[in-house]
């Protein structure tokens, strides 16, 4: 990471201050996983999603998109953010969002992507324990 994407970091980080400003706005990561990419091509705007905290042994503040329609994962969020998600909404939360745009894809770039919103609120899911059924992990 370039000293200028550290900056870039440091600087919204000590905007945004302790108290998250919801709708959040950002990119998923590790969409580059072939099931991903096979769910990513499905997707359009305006698609539902939850973002759920799944803490793995090596990655405690790991949080996946999920993408409702599909019943696919579809990436997870930067760290950093997820770090914060955790600090404010709690252990294992999950909250809704929505696909802001669909990012890349063939035949001028190689992956898609997808640039998402966050809200803090549970409308689209119902409650569930146990997140075993999510695919494409």
């Amino acid at each position: 990471m370039g000293i200028w994407a550290k900056f870039k970091r440091f600087f919204y980080r000590l905007l945004r201050g302790k108290k998250l400003q919801f709708p959040i706005y950002c990119k998923l990561r590790g969409v580059k996983k072939p099931v991903r990419q096979g769910a990513l091509a499905q997707c359009k705007a305006d698609d539902g999603l939850q973002l759920v905290h799944v803490p793995l042994k090596d990655y405690p503040h790991n949080v996946y998109a999920y993408s409702i329609p599909l019943n696919r994962i579809l990436g997870y969020l930067e760290e950093d953010l997820a770090k914060d998600l955790i600090a404010e909404l709690g252990e294992e939360f999950c909250v809704d969002g929505r696909i802001r745009e669909m990012l890349g894809g063939p035949p001028k770039y190689k992956y898609y992507g997808c640039a998402i919103r966050i809200y803090n609120t549970k409308n689209f899911m119902a409650s569930v324990e146990d997140f075993t059924s999510l695919h494409g992990g």
